[in-house]
């Protein structure tokens, strides 16, 4: 996705009694892009040295390591690096801490207490109710290259069948995802395998690697390390004796079309491929325009937007595939060369000056950012060969919808024969919910996890290449 990761946290007030900040524990009960999240500090002190971690329980998340934590007397400061995140708040006998939490450009109230916050599932709208009128069952799939093991569900009709079924392979968005794809609540691939298989076919979906179940890491892999697993997913539903092996689609949402693309070429049994608000431009440039649409949604003014452009259209370039060591040498020359000439640092201090360069080589330098911001998807749509559909939300702001499907019309033609559809659907975001704005603030807080319509067009499209 490129999946948009900026967490959005607001306060709810609790109660302590304390006169200065202790170690231990602090809890807080957030609203993050509108659903509830349980987020848990633990705070340590060693002498007078703090360190501390994050944890947020619901999304799995855990020991998230505190860059810098400060806290003197009724005070406390604290940065984490990897999230573009601080905090700064102060104890109130009545409130907890209360103070203010930032990440980027984003600003919002928080609050922690000493009360334990209790965790508790979820359940949205469209999520499946057991039991299932279909059989499931844990799977292993062997990446024999990468030498681990990646763990996942396979859902198939009940019952005895007298002609081998056509199999979906769901493949994740970017960021390790589980195998529902979780995000903020909702779980779309859940949904999705529930659809498919009530309406008759195979569906496997895994963890990445790394993720959930699976065995392998995640950190410094790239699209094409996940098309890999993805390429053992597929030996593997070839080798089941229920699944038609002719007959396997692979249907990859945000980065997962991508990389569905990726395996379609380096596999020419590949039956179709479904790509959900798949890339079809340049990484560079989807990148500079998902930035630009996602700043403008937040309130980012004209001038904002503007030295925006102008800072990608500068740095990107540097970002090329070159070893990291020169491609880190290069962009923390530029990132310290800007800081000393930008307005915007001019009243920052020293330590906000060098957590942003931080920030910024954390980010982008990176094999994975560097390998997305560089693959130009035109390559691997121009070999596709078998059937295809192309969807997107008309609102999605994370891979804007005419930009690219008219460039995965242009580039993909498979041919006499084979079905190709591009269709654009009205009103959807990137997670494919009704959606006016496409905003990712909305994510959580909407009800439906993934719209009726676009999934009565992938079953249309299913149904029409496997009749």
């Amino acid at each position: 996705m490129i999946r948009y990761r900026l967490v959005v946290l607001c306060s709810i007030a609790a109660f302590t009694l304390v006169g200065q900040i202790t170690p231990g524990d602090w809890y807080g009960t957030l609203d993050a892009m509108g659903q509830k999240l349980p987020l848990v500090i633990h705070l340590k002190d060693s002498a007078g040295s703090w360190t501390g971690t994050m944890d947020s329980p619901k999304q799995k998340a855990y020991g998230i390591e505190m860059t810098k934590v400060e806290v003197n007397g009724m005070n406390l400061v604290f940065s984490i690096d990897k999230l573009n995140a601080s905090y700064q708040g102060s104890l109130s006998d009545s409130l907890g801490i209360v103070g203010t939490f930032k990440q980027g450009a984003f600003k919002a109230p928080l609050s922690f207490s000493q009360q334990v916050v209790e965790v508790t599932e979820s359940r949205k709208k469209q999520d499946p109710i057991e039991p299932y009128p279909y059989l499931q069952e844990e799977v292993e799939v062997l990446n024999v290259e990468g030498g681990f093991t990646l763990r996942g569900t396979l859902t198939h009709p009940d019952g005895a069948s007298t002609t081998k079924i056509p199999c979906i392979i769901l493949i994740t968005g970017s960021g390790p995802q589980d195998r529902n794809e979780e995000i903020l609540g909702h779980r779309p691939f859940l949904v999705l395998a529930d659809q498919l298989t009530r309406a008759g076919y195979c569906v496997l979906r895994l963890d990445d690697r790394g993720a959930g179940k699976s065995e392998g890491t995640f950190t410094g892999a790239t699209s094409v390390d996940f098309a890999q697993d993805i390429s053992a997913a597929l030996e593997f539903a070839k080798g089941i004796s229920y699944i038609d092996n002719q007959r396997i689609i692979l249907m990859g949402h945000s980065e997962g079309g991508m990389i569905a693309n990726m395996v379609a070429v380096n596999h020419p049994e590949v039956f179709g491929v479904i790509s959900l608000a798949g890339p079809g431009v340049l990484g560079a440039t989807l990148l500079m325009e998902q930035q630009e649409l996602i700043a403008k949604s937040l309130g980012a003014t004209k001038n904002e937007l503007k030295e925006m452009r102008a800072f990608s259209a500068d740095f990107f370039p540097l970002l090329t595939m070159d070893s990291l060591t020169i491609v880190a040498k290069k962009t923390e020359a530029f990132l310290r060369n800007y800081v000393r000439r930008s307005k915007e640092f001019k009243r920052s201090s020293k330590d906000e000056q060098e957590t942003w360069i931080t920030q910024n080589m954390d980010a982008y330098v990176n094999p994975w950012m560097i390998y997305f911001l560089n693959y130009n998807p035109e390559i691997d749509l121009k070999k596709i060969t078998c059937h295809y559909l192309a969807l997107n939300g008309s609102t999605d702001l994370q891979v804007p919808s005419s930009m690219n499907l008219n460039a995965i019309n242009a580039n993909c033609n498979p041919g006499e024969g084979k079905v190709k559809k591009i269709i654009e659907l009205q009103g959807l975001n990137h997670l494919f919910q009704p959606s006016a704005t496409g905003s990712p603030t909305e994510y959580g807080s909407n009800e439906i996890t993934f719209d009726e319509s676009a999934i009565k067009e992938i079953l249309a499209f299913i149904e029409e290449i496997t009749h």
